[in-house]
């Protein structure tokens, strides 16, 4: 039953790892954006 308990890890971590690079293109959008915004002012 060990690859069992591999399946469950690789699963976890492949949410970890799409949740953290959809958290990164969000925070990259949102500084682009102000740096859009202070660059017009």
């Amino acid at each position: 039953m060990i690859w069992f308990r591999f399946v469950i890890i690789g699963m976890l971590s492949l949410t970890a790892i799409s949740v953290l690079s959809y958290q990164g293109i969000e925070f990259y959008h949102a500084l682009k954006d102000y740096l859009n915004l202070n660059k017009y002012l």
